[in-house]
């Protein structure tokens, strides 16, 4: 039987009819290994195979390098566009590997969310630099792969999650093993709704292996509690602020703790208090606590799940802008000490997360504002961002594929990764100054709004020290002021007291360490003098 260009069509046609897709899309980055996934995956089904990039070598008589080099980056993402096009509309039922780069053009990204299921095969940049080896059939790598790979992965990450319905890690795996998860994930994707559903949720993954978890994001998200409760509770602890007034329903035996407002109330006595509530409920270690709230909730309800009888499931109904881009993604929890915030904190990523955008129609406009300073952030790490003519859902959505990238990578922000793009540090990104304003506590800041400062703090340093320009600046200062939030330190400003404060932040490694902008975007950097801390605050006066 005659077969397509690049195609690999399977022992037997047409396969037994079923009830499932007859399209499987692979997306990922180069090296990832989607053409022998895809063949696998194609002769398994008794499916077709099509190849992008061996479709376009086909139709042109050239290779993707030759194409590049003759024709140039726009002809040839063109041509990505036209070949994912006539695959998706493949006549016979086909696993399809798509080029890497079709993500980059929202066309494409809104026709694989109309297509199959679409798999993203996600791969550490080291993994990734080792099967390229020396990058000279790779057009992008140019001399430098591993450092050209460690960039593509955090500024693509947002893309892949956005139009991906299943997310498999593969460092670890061997082809056959990977064969298999997806066929289970696709398998299981029948019984579920749509990943985007006209006037639905999101849904996104942080991936962990076998400690993955879903965050739905949307209209009405707290009331999928019911499906993300972890299978076997029988009681679930509802922790929550008695100002919040939102209500959820586990399905299963509940009551309700409440805990006090504000920092002060983010210390070990209300951990404590928590851990005796659950204890006298009868908690045990296979049933599950519920936070409701913004990101003071999260983080100090997380860390009593973590730490009551050694680690019980959390799930994190996130109420406030903050907690939704932020707080109560990626498993950080911590409480605060006279001398310094988050000083006590675990690792305990929660079972699943609601982003229930709704609940953020009712929050007081200081509150919101909060959020907007998280979000800002989300513009500098990833230089494709852009969240202007988008929904709220998609706003929140789009900052959440782009921490679970980060955490994924890096989920316990090793020191070892501190120099490398995907490290997670890098989310602290205006934090260290926003955390000092914070900690001094006379300065009456929003966590959100000292944000904001730190990030133009942030900027204006990175300036002083030659890795930035004038333009990054004045980039910093639009966001920024397009929030509506501040860009000076508040009047009186005690800058030696902000100096010992920076100096205890926990990514300190070598002398004073921040994330700052550079060439390739935010990374941490150590060993900054402390004169230049001093001499940028005073530039940042009002």
């Amino acid at each position: 039987m005659a077969s397509s260009p690049g195609s690999d069509v399977g022992p037997e046609w047409p396969p037994e009819p079923d009830d499932g897709p007859d399209r499987i899309v692979l997306v990922g980055m180069m090296g990832v290994g989607k053409t022998t996934v895809g063949q696998a995956l194609a002769r398994q089904r008794g499916w077709d195979f099509v190849d992008s990039d061996a479709q376009i070598e086909a139709r042109t008589g050239r290779t993707v390098a030759e194409i590049w080099a003759a024709d140039g980056e726009p002809a040839f993402r063109r041509m990505e566009s036209a070949v994912l096009a006539a695959a998706l509309a493949h006549e016979r039922p086909a696993v399809v590997a798509a080029a890497g780069g079709v993500v980059l053009d929202a066309v494409n990204r809104s026709a694989l969310g109309r297509t199959g299921p679409v798999v993203w095969l996600r791969a550490k940049p080291e993994t990734l630099a080792a099967r390229v080896g020396s990058g000279g059939h790779r057009p992008l790598l140019d001399d430098d792969p591993s450092g050209v790979l460690a960039r593509l992965v955090v500024d693509r990450a947002a893309l892949y999650a956005e139009v991906a319905d299943v997310t498999i890690d593969i460092d670890d795996l061997d082809a056959d093993e990977i064969v298999a998860r997806v066929d289970k994930a696709v398998a299981g994707l029948a019984d579920q709704e749509p990943a985007v559903a006209d006037g639905g949720l999101l849904r996104l993954t942080v991936g962990l292996g076998e400690r993955s978890y879903p965050v739905l994001v949307g209209p009405g998200a707290r009331h999928r509690l019911l499906e993300v409760i972890p299978v076997g509770a029988v009681r679930a602890a509802v922790v929550t602020q008695a100002g919040i007034g939102v209500t959820v329903d586990a399905g299963v035996e509940q009551r309700t703790f409440f805990v006090g407002e504000g920092e002060k109330s983010k210390s070990l006595e209300t951990v404590e208090d928590l851990c005796r509530h659950f204890a006298r409920f009868g908690l045990t270690r296979t049933d599950v606590v519920v936070a409701v709230g913004g990101g003071m909730v999260t983080d100090t309800v997380g860390l009593a799940a973590a730490l009551y009888h050694r680690g019980v499931a959390v799930v994190h109904v996130a109420t406030s802008l903050l907690a939704q881009v932020d707080a109560a993604i990626g498993g950080k929890t911590g409480v605060n000490l006279l001398e310094g915030k988050n000083l006590v904190g675990a690792f305990w990523q929660p079972a699943a997360v609601l982003c229930d955008t709704e609940v953020l129609e009712t929050l007081p406009p200081d509150e919101y504002r909060s959020g907007l300073g998280e979000m800002a952030k989300y513009h500098f790490l990833n230089d494709d961002l852009n969240l202007s003519g988008l929904s709220l859902t998609e706003r929140v959505a789009r900052c959440v594929a782009i921490k679970a990238a980060f955490v994924s990578a890096d989920e316990r922000e090793d020191p070892s990764a501190m120099g490398s793009g995907s490290s997670r540090a890098i989310l602290n990104y205006g934090h260290t100054l926003a955390h000092a304003l914070e900690t001094a506590g006379r300065y009456g800041l929003r966590h959100g709004e000292a944000v904001a400062i730190g990030l133009v703090f942030a900027a204006r340093l990175s300036r002083r020290l030659g890795r930035i320009d004038d333009d990054r600046v004045t980039e910093h200062l639009e966001v920024v002021g397009g929030y509506g939030l501040p860009s000076t330190v508040p009047a009186g400003t005690d800058e030696a007291e902000l100096v010992a404060l920076m100096a205890r932040d926990k990514k300190a490694i070598a002398g004073f360490t921040l994330v700052l902008d550079g060439p390739g975007g935010p990374e941490v950097v150590t060993g900054i003098a402390r004169a230049d801390l001093e001499a940028t605050l005073a530039e940042m006066r009002s």
